[in-house]
């Protein structure tokens, strides 16, 4: 049997250490993936959060054919205190609403509409009616309607659907 020198035996040992050393420290101070975290927040230039609106496309001809007018005519109700839906209902805070689905803006007679109602044209569509009983504010900036508008998708159907019976 061969006698393997002490010298020889350390130089394996101490390559053995320097191997084990360089492939830890590989593993322990590699770079890693960053993983963010949470979400991120837009700041305005003044310093204030900027709120980001994700806007939710909702088919008004699908909520149409589950619509009902009869739960429309219990929604309106929060309209009615500002606009009547009768033929001889004639005007309040608001215009009276009879026949308004098809009917061009500021066209009812006797009633004072604001500049921006005005000067908006077109007629009232069934989208332009989901547009504006959204938000009324956002469709018609400046307009003098005070209500905050129906969030729901389908209490504004019900809503228009009811105004569409209101008609000749």
């Amino acid at each position: 049997m061969q006698k393997i020198k002490i010298p020889a035996i350390a130089l394996v040992i101490s390559l053995c250490i320097v191997i084990v050393a360089v492939l830890t420290t590989n593993l322990l101070y590699r770079e890693k993936e960053v993983v963010k975290r949470g979400f991120e927040i837009e700041i305005s230039s003044d310093g204030k959060a900027v709120a980001k609106k994700e806007e939710v496309q909702v088919d008004l001809a699908s909520m149409m054919k589950l619509a009902d007018a009869n739960r429309g005519e219990k929604i309106f109700k929060k309209c009615a205190s500002c606009h009547s839906a009768e033929k001889s209902g004639g005007n309040k805070v608001g215009p009276n609403l009879f026949g308004i689905v098809g009917k061009a803006r500021a066209a009812t007679s006797g009633f004072s509409y604001s500049d921006a109602m005005k000067s908006k044209g077109g007629s009232w569509d069934k989208e332009s009616l989901d547009k504006f009983i959204t938000k009324p504010k956002d469709f018609v900036a400046g307009t003098k309607m005070a209500f905050p508008g129906l969030k729901k998708p389908q209490d504004r159907a019900d809503v228009i659907l009811f105004l569409e019976t209101r008609k000749n």
